[in-house]
């Protein structure tokens, strides 16, 4: 997790936020605490994780909002910048939005799209045959990551609100009534795809919904993709003879974001990277 599956993603989203590199591990922590609180309590709850959260929120905001006045000061070309800088039938970001939407972009920027990795490298090593099929075709690649995400979604459920009296399945929610709905659940539905429980790189999972839909589709998905589909492939082509340690194996307590905590895996060696023109 700390070699491969984070530091990608963190990288990425925040040279696109304009975080200076000496300042992106602190994330790591306040980035796990949000996350965490996320989800859904069904049970009781944790006083201490709603204080751990809250006090990541006001060290993400203090820390975005120094970041905020250098770019107002000095603008660079970052995502930050440019946010400062929109403006909308005369309309600009308060700095409370601004600070709102670098926590969201950085945070989902980065916490899911690990969890999207980290899930796919252990499907494939579950799967020898799999990981066989993409050494022998890398093109296979967007096809694996679209696979990871009908297969083991990093995010479970989301929430909706219903609005005016419906039927959904056999309930028939109030109006205003929140609904948890299991994204993961979609991606097993046997009436939409063949086996569900099996993974196959070449089954050709359009059609799932780990991204969700509509309005409410993830604005960040292309950006995921791509990262994932680039590490599969560097997987497949330069690491030679991997193998999971599955007793060491450790899932994040979150049942929302989904995906190991702890992923070791051995292998024979690196095989050097290749350069095309």
């Amino acid at each position: 997790m700390s070699q491969l599956a984070y530091p990608l993603p963190v990288q990425i989203i925040s040279e696109l936020l304009g975080v200076p590199v000496a300042d992106r591990q602190r994330f790591a922590g306040w980035s796990a605490r949000l996350a965490h609180a996320l989800q859904p309590q069904f049970g009781p709850v944790d006083p201490a994780a709603g204080i751990a959260a809250e006090q990541a929120r006001v060290e993400f905001a203090g820390y975005f909002r120094e970041l905020i006045a250098l770019r107002r000061a000095r603008p660079a070309p970052d995502l930050l910048s440019e946010l400062i800088r929109a403006e909308d039938e005369g309309e600009r970001l308060t700095e409370e939005e601004l600070i709102a939407t670098c926590v969201l972009l950085l945070v989902a920027g980065h916490e899911t799209t690990v969890g999207l990795i980290s899930n796919a490298i252990l499907a494939l090593l579950r799967h020898p045959d799999q990981l066989a099929a993409l050494r022998a075709d890398p093109g296979l690649a967007g096809d694996a990551v679209e696979e990871t995400l009908r297969y083991d979604p990093p995010v479970q459920l989301t929430a909706r609100i219903a609005r005016g009296i419906r039927q959904v399945g056999g309930l028939r929610p109030a109006d205003g009534a929140v609904l948890m709905l299991l994204l993961a659940a979609t991606g097993r539905d046997p009436e939409e795809f063949a086996d569900p429980d099996r993974f196959d790189i070449r089954r050709g999972a359009a059609g799932h919904l780990a991204f969700a839909a509509g309005p409410h589709f993830c604005l960040g998905a292309p950006l995921a993709r791509l990262e994932a589909t680039i590490t599969l492939q560097a997987f497949a082509a330069r690491v030679a003879g991997p193998a999971l340690d599955a007793a060491r194996l450790v899932y994040k307590p979150n049942f929302n974001l989904r995906g190991p905590q702890r992923l070791i895996v051995s292998y024979a060696n690196i095989r050097p990277a290749v350069h095309t023109a």
